[in-house]
């Protein structure tokens, strides 16, 4: 499988986006920044006696701004379960072989999913849906960068780490990393913009 991305234009376009976000609220608003945000927190409880469905471990990383301590615990559980989200619609969940990615991008706003429709061999499992018999994940991780202003979260970037493997007549591990742009909405936190790359694990 080759390396898939995100165009650059598009890419550069959204991170520059979220840096101007982070500076106007540097000016306006006293804050600090932070790398610990408390311990670990898995994507869910494990059966006692057999290990269940690998989990999402999910680390806060730097938070701009002031944000208390339980403010944090929360964006990093609900932008866990919006990145999970996505894991499991466009790669890991559903049944296998198949060609229909339609729904694959649950919690990403209009122009977002229209994007990733564009992107859907990188966003996805469309390239491979049909030669798939089954995938097992071997690594779900997000780290989550928070923007606060005057001590509510307005904005993250979701860092993310998937790893798989894809059974079928040509077994496949394959890696999907990268960055998804976040803003806070009223419906919850919904991805706006993406910087992903997927190929064939090294």
């Amino acid at each position: 499988m080759r390396t898939l991305r995100a165009p650059t234009p598009v890419a550069a376009l959204l991170a520059a986006s979220l840096a101007v976000s982070l500076a106007m609220s540097l000016a306006a608003c006293s804050g600090d920044s932070s790398d610990s945000g408390g311990p670990s927190e898995p994507g869910g409880s494990q059966a006692t006696e057999e290990p269940g469905p690998l989990t999402t471990t999910a680390n806060l990383g730097k938070v701009t701004g002031k944000l208390a301590q339980e403010k944090r615990a929360t964006v990093r559980q609900q932008v866990r379960q919006a990145v999970d989200a996505w894991f499991d619609a466009a790669y890991v969940g559903g049944d296998y072989p198949r060609n229909d990615f339609a729904d694959s991008w649950p919690g990403f706003t209009a122009g977002a999913a229209a994007d990733a429709k564009k992107d859907k061999a990188l966003m996805s499992n469309q390239d491979i849906g049909t030669e798939t018999t089954g995938v097992e994940a071997t690594k779900r991780k997000v780290t989550v960068d928070v923007l606060a202003v005057k001590g509510r979260p307005v904005a993250a970037t979701a860092r993310v780490v998937l790893e798989f493997t894809a059974d079928g007549d040509a077994p496949r591990d394959v890696v999907v990393r990268g960055r998804l742009f976040l803003t806070k909405s009223p419906d919850g936190w919904q991805v706006f913009g993406y910087d992903m790359t997927k190929g064939d694990q090294a």
